[in-house]
């Protein structure tokens, strides 16, 4: 077949025609420029950015009749001849086929030839990570000294599986995944020379779709052109790609901001009807809602999104309709609803659900409504049933973190185990028992993050007594309560930061004070599931969600080892 296919036909013959690797060419022009040009040089990267490419650009310079250069003229019998993978001093192997140890000393033995009629013998061993152990190890001494004129380029996309021995002894390149709008501009070329009628927005989608590679994105291209002619249109190319309707994709994100969960459900059943995937869907929403959350945060700078003109600005319009912190949130949700969606029986079910949600989802608020949010919430805590003012907080299971403390509003009076009517605790009846033990929990988990001495001095005590400027701690023998004195000083420091104010320490020897609580243990599920039963049905962890619009992430253990 004499047809030859965009990627080789438009492969670059010299380095200012390669694209986005500037920070490789640069270095080797200039190595070529000085003559340092190593005797191995690594180069390492994706798929089609450019690896073989830049090997043989580097044979054209050194075996150039006019060269060593850095821009070879390209009509010398050697120029031709590497260009056309014909020259004799020029040998690619392939180590995904050529692995073994005979395989590499037929290599050895062919580097003690002198070049004939170049300048320079050039190895490439392309996807050389795939050689074995034993072969790595044979190339070691050559490769280390080889003979003069001799040069060995390794391109690999698997660096990490290229012993360190032979890394040492090469200079590592690595590209880069090229950028779409690189990529475009090289297809809106070679779309002018071939006679072809293409829209941006179709060079885009094809960069898009090339995931970086610029070998891939030609190649989209000649399977374009073989569908619908030298003549695309959008419609072609999305048919060919397999892409989901741009409109679609913002239809569904733009419900969601607007916080209109009919119309997000709506749009679904469109891509749905459509024949959308929802994996792939759920990839585009989880991609535009990054670009929203980069146009919100930063509106000047458009280049961090890859788009047209008009692309950019109609996300800057919707990624203005509502906050950052929303934005932000609705990333986070769509993420792991990516991760779900591989394994649910009904994915497109869980992408509906995914959109309600995010539709649903309220708005970010500034520090100063999120500080009268939480004084609401105290408010209605000590009005809620079995609440106890605001300090009943501080026996509330955590939710994925504890929160910021915040200073105590107790009135005066102290709560205590030996009064049974405590004055803060009139108008709910004795919650004693359920208070002072949370709170000491609450205690030795806040040490215990700092000081492991302390915590253990802990151990097995309580909080029989709390009053506004007064802690009375019992612990159950007078040797725990005497190496509970020796820290004193630091028990205080630390109810200092924990309660928002400095509170003196009484410690006290109590033979009654009764072990820790068995029911606690993890080793006791029937135990582990009541106290997250408990835990689910807590007053203060159902206002918080419904205050905050929250959802319960982990439940552990206050104390303890949690």
């Amino acid at each position: 077949m004499s047809y030859q296919v965009l990627a080789r036909k438009w492969r670059p013959q010299g380095f200012d025609d390669v694209a986005g690797q500037a920070h490789v060419t640069v270095a080797l022009r200039n190595a070529i420029r000085a003559e340092r040009v190593p005797h191995a040089i690594l180069l390492t990267g994706p798929r089609g950015v450019g690896k073989t490419t830049l090997a043989r650009i580097l044979a054209r310079c050194l075996n150039c009749e006019k060269g060593p250069t850095d821009t070879p003229c390209g009509e010398c019998s050697a120029c031709c001849e590497i260009a056309a993978g014909r020259s004799t001093d020029v040998q690619e192997i392939d180590a995904a086929s050529r692995t073994s140890v005979d395989d590499v000393r037929e290599l050895i033995e062919a580097v003690r030839y002198a070049p004939t009629p170049g300048k320079h013998r050039i190895f490439v061993v392309d996807e050389v990570h795939m050689l074995s152990t034993a072969a790595f190890n044979a190339l070691l001494k050559t490769l280390e000294e080889p003979p003069p004129q001799s040069l060995f380029v390794f391109a690999t996309t698997n660096p990490e599986k290229i012993p360190f021995t032979v890394v040492s002894r090469c200079q590592r390149y690595d590209l880069r995944r090229i950028a779409v709008t690189e990529i475009v501009d090289r297809l809106r070329l070679i779309a002018g020379a071939e006679g072809l009628e293409v829209s941006d927005a179709s060079l885009i989608a094809i960069a898009r779709e090339a995931d970086g590679s610029m070998r891939d994105a030609q190649t989209l291209l000649d399977q374009v052109i073989a569908f619908g002619g030298t003549r695309i249109d959008d419609a072609r190319v999305a048919a060919v790609l397999d892409l989901i309707d741009r409109r679609l994709i913002l239809g569904v994100l733009a419900a969601c901001v607007e916080g209109d969960p009919a119309r997000a459900l709506d749009a679904c059943g469109q891509a749905a009807e459509a024949g959308a995937d929802a994996k792939r869907l759920g990839e585009n929403l989880l991609r535009l809602t990054r670009d929203l959350v980069v146009l919100r945060v930063a509106p000047e700078s458009p280049g961090l999104v890859e788009g047209s003109e008009e692309e950019i600005a109609e996300l800057q319009a919707l990624a203005g309709r509502t906050d950052a912190a929303r934005l932000r949130r609705m990333f986070r949700v769509l993420l792991k609803e990516q991760e779900d969606l591989a394994w649910a029986p009904q994915p497109f079910a869980v992408l509906e659900m995914a959109a309600v949600r995010l539709a649903t989802m309220p708005a970010g608020d500034d520090v100063a409504r999120l500080l009268s949010r939480l004084d609401a919430l105290e408010r209605r805590l000590s009005n809620a049933p079995g609440g106890s003012g605001p300090d009943s907080s501080d026996g509330a299971p955590t939710e994925g973190h504890r929160g910021r403390e915040r200073p105590s509003r107790r009135g005066a009076g102290a709560v205590s185990e030996r009064d049974p009517t405590p004055p803060a605790l009139e108008a709910t009846g004795d919650d004693s028992a359920s208070i002072l033990p949370a709170t000491f929990d609450r205690l030795r988990a806040f040490v215990g993050k700092g000081n492991p001495g302390l915590f253990a001095a802990l151990e097995g005590g309580r909080i029989v007594e709390r009053g506004d400027d007064h802690l009375r701690i019992a612990v159950p023998q007078r040797f725990s309560a005497q190496r509970l004195e020796d820290r004193r000083g630091a028990l205080e420091s630390a109810c200092a930061r924990l309660f928002g104010r400095a509170l003196r320490v009484e410690i006290e020897a109590d033979g009654d004070s009764p072990p820790p609580d068995s029911e606690t243990r993890a080793s006791d599920p029937e135990s582990v599931r009541r106290l997250r039963r408990q835990a689910l049905e807590h007053p203060a962890v159902n206002t918080a969600i419904e205050t905050f619009d929250a959802e319960i992430v982990e439940i552990r253990p206050l104390g303890g080892d949690a």
